[in-house]
């Protein structure tokens, strides 16, 4: 069966981050995937990235692959501060980034993992199986998508997450209620109603909230008196964006705040696409729904009990991480995982409780820091997590067997 050291799965932002940097650390690996799946098929049509555009780079090993330098090597106009990103132009940037610094990803699903003594037996829907000695999950959330117990019972044509509908063209004309009240939420709403669709928004908070726009330029002292990082800007975010910082907090602080700091609200941008523009219910919970005629009856719950009735429901309901949602990894593996209310226990390398096997990304947020569920993240744990990677990697087998028997150990076997 061929081998090789590490095996990267997950293609997205985390996952080419990583690659980037075990390939500048001539360190040969396997990184698995569709590149950007989440982003380029489950993000809708039309988003911009709530992150700042200096914000939403990829960590890179070496300067010269951020957003604003695919924006000049494509003579491509570019706003540092105060200027929502497109998901298309994200899209371009992270293709061309993957090009640039991850060029070998393979299309591949992975859909078991067997732990085999101190290495890994990885098996593929379409592939051949291999043996990882190293192992990095950095898949993203899709496998952690939350939809409330009130709308499981609806068939799916007729609730979705946020995260299933790429086109929303398709409800034109129709009435659809979006569940929610953080950026995913409001902007699929935003979005629905400039589509043509007749949008009604239930949220449990009081009323919705948009954050404030950073300043347009930020001085020497400004960034003294406010710190600019790339997951926000403030003492607090400082904070929250330093790993380091965080791990010194008791584990259920870690995880309370790994889930809930920068929770629910809105881009300053998208405010004026959402207030009076079409009906909000605030203060409002899905308390049943039920198929009614050809759509969805909605019982509320709110200052004023009440029922609606709509063509579709989409749940912008976020994320719950649990490593046990993970479909490849079997129910023995969960055990040996040590777990803190579903976040895997990490070193601040990103490495769990059994050796060699590491996490990146969302999963990575119980012991890092809520960084983790944003681009952000890729900064503070890439290099961190490579450099790791490699020591044990030239520790357990000094002269590589990378890829297949027959391939020299100089050559990536990992081929697009």
């Amino acid at each position: 069966m061929p081998i090789t050291d590490v095996l990267v799965v997950g293609a997205g932002p985390f996952g080419l981050s990583i690659s980037a940097h075990l390939r500048d650390l001539g360190v040969e690996h396997i990184i698995v995937g569709r590149p950007m799946d989440t982003w380029r098929s489950h993000m809708p049509a039309g988003m911009c990235l709530k992150s700042e555009p200096y914000a939403s780079a990829i960590a890179a090993p070496r300067r010269g692959h951020d957003v604003s330098d695919y924006c000049a090597a494509l003579g491509l106009d570019y706003v540092h501060r105060v200027g929502p990103l497109t998901l298309e132009r994200f899209i371009g940037y992270a293709d061309w980034f993957a090009a640039e610094l991850a060029p070998d990803v393979r299309d591949l699903t992975v859909i078991r993992v067997t732990p085999r003594g101190d290495d890994f037996e990885v098996e593929f829907a379409n592939g051949e199986p291999i043996v990882a000695r190293q192992l990095v999950i950095a898949t993203g959330v899709l496998p952690h998508r939350y939809l409330p117990a009130e709308l499981g019972g609806l068939p799916p044509d007729l609730v979705t997450h946020t995260c299933d509908d790429h086109s929303l063209s398709s409800f034109q004309g129709r009435r659809v209620a979006v569940v929610g009240a953080g950026q995913s939420a409001l902007e699929t709403a935003a979005l629905l109603h400039e589509e043509g669709a007749d949008v009604r928004l239930i949220a449990r908070t009081p009323r919705l909230y948009f954050v404030y726009p950073n300043p347009e330029h930020v001085s020497l002292a400004g960034r003294i008196r406010r710190p600019v990082t790339r997951l926000c800007e403030g003492w607090g975010c400082a904070f929250w964006n330093t790993p380091a910082a965080f791990r010194l907090l008791p584990e259920d602080k870690r995880v309370l705040r790994a889930r809930t700091v920068l929770g629910p609200s809105g881009a300053w941008w998208l405010r004026d696409r959402v207030e009076g523009v079409f009906e909000a219910l605030t203060g409002h919970r899905v308390r049943s729904a039920a198929h009614h005629r050809d759509g969805v009856r909605l019982s509320l719950d709110g200052p004023t009990p009440t029922t609606m009735d709509v063509d579709h429901v989409i749940a912008g309901t976020g994320f719950r991480v649990d490593v046990a949602n993970l479909p490849f990894l079997p129910a023995e593996s969960h055990v040996r995982v040590a777990s803190a209310q579903g976040y895997p226990v990490l070193s601040r390398a990103g490495e769990s409780t059994v050796p060699g096997l590491y996490f990146a990304g969302a999963l990575a947020a119980g012991s890092l820091g809520p960084s983790e569920r944003f681009i952000a993240g890729t900064h503070n744990a890439a290099a961190v997590l490579a450099r790791s990677v490699a020591r044990r990697a030239r520790a357990v087998s000094p002269h590589p067997r990378t890829g297949t028997a027959d391939a020299p150990a100089n050559q990536s076997v990992a081929s697009r």
